[in-house]
C-alpha cells in the first residue's frame, strides 16, 4: 500500500558557514534554530555549507548544536563542506578523498528517509557532472528512490537552475545544462513536490510542475545580492505548499 503524505511543516535553513562556537555565523545559526523551533516544525532541513571548510571540528560543532532537537534533522553537503563542482574549464575541488572525509565526519553524502509519508531524498549536488565513480552511484540511487511510491522532496545544495530550466551553465552557481536536463527528466511524473536548495545566499523561487526554492543564509549575504539572513518554513501537503520567510538578525551589522 502506498503512503500518502500528511500535512507537514518543514523548517528549512541553509549556508550556516560556521567555524568556531564564538563566531557570528555560529551565533546566528543558534538564533535561527531557536526561532525555527518556535514554529513547531515536524522536520528540519539544512541545505549545505554547514561549515566553512568541512573539518572534523566544525562537524562536531554542528552535531552538538542539534543534539537537543527531538525532531529529524536532515542535511546535505555544500561546496564548503565537500568541494566545488566541476564545470567547463574549471577542474573543481570535489574528489573521492574529500567525499570519504566528509562521510567520516558527517555520514553519507546522499541518502533517503521517509517522514510523515514523504520520501526525502538528499543528494550531493557537487557530484553532478564530476566524472567521479560516486556520481554514478548517486544517480543509480536517485533512480531507485524515485520509484518509491508517495510524494517526494529533494534536498540539494546548488540549485538546478536560477531563472529558467534552459539557462546556460559554466559558472559556480547552478547545475550544468546536460545533467540538469537529465535530472529534471527523471523527476517528471514521479511525485516530486519540491526541490529545495541553498548556495545562492538569497531566496529564489521558481515553479515548473515542481517548486524549486533556494533558501537564504543564516550566516552572511553575498554583497551584490544580499537580502538579509533568514530561513524558510514550508507547510506542505501532496497538492499544496505554503512557505514563509523568517528574518534572522545580523550580528555583523551591530556596532
Amino acid at each position: 500500500m502506498s503512503q500518502v503524505g500528511k500535512p507537514l511543516r518543514i523548517a528549512f535553513l541553509s549556508d550556516t558557514h560556521f567555524v568556531e562556537a564564538d563566531d557570528f555565523n555560529y551565533k546566528q545559526w543558534q538564533m535561527a534554530l531557536e526561532k525555527a523551533k518556535s514554529t513547531d516544525p515536524d522536520i528540519y532541513l539544512v541545505g549545505g555549507d554547514i561549515t566553512n571548510s568541512g573539518s572534523k571540528k566544525e562537524a562536531e560543532l554542528f552535531f552538538a548544536s542539534i543534539k537537543d532537537i527531538n525532531k529529524p534533522v536532515l542535511f546535505v553537503p555544500g561546496n564548503h563542506d565537500i568541494g566545488n563542482k566541476v564545470f567547463e574549464g574549471v577542474e573543481g575541488t570535489i574528489t573521492s578523498e574529500r567525499i570519504a572525509y566528509y562521510r567520516e565526519n558527517f555520514g553519507p553524502d546522499f541518502y533517503a528517509e521517509n517522514h510523515h509519508g514523504y520520501q526525502f531524498i538528499m543528494l550531493n549536488s557537487q557530484l553532478f557532472q564530476s566524472g567521479l565513480p560516486e556520481e554514478k552511484e548517486q544517480m543509480s540511487f536517485l533512480k531507485k528512490q524515485l520509484e518509491v511510491e508517495g510524494p517526494k522532496i529533494i534536498l540539494i545544495h546548488n540549485p538546478l537552475f536560477l531563472n529558467c530550466v534552459d539557462e546556460p551553465g559554466g559558472n559556480y552557481w547552478n547545475a550544468e545544462p546536460e545533467v540538469r536536463k537529465e535530472i529534471l527528466d527523471l523527476l517528471a511524473g514521479k511525485g516530486v513536490v519540491a526541490v529545495l536548495s541553498g548556495h545562492m545566499h538569497k531566496l529564489i523561487v521558481n515553479c515548473t510542475d515542481i517548486l524549486h526554492l533556494s533558501c537564504p543564509p543564516t550566516s552572511f549575504g553575498v554583497p551584490e545580492i544580499h537580502l538579509g539572513q533568514g530561513f524558510v518554513v514550508l507547510d506542505v501537503t501532496p497538492s499544496n505548499i505554503h512557505f514563509q520567510l523568517y528574518h534572522v538578525e545580523s550580528l555583523y551589522e551591530k556596532p
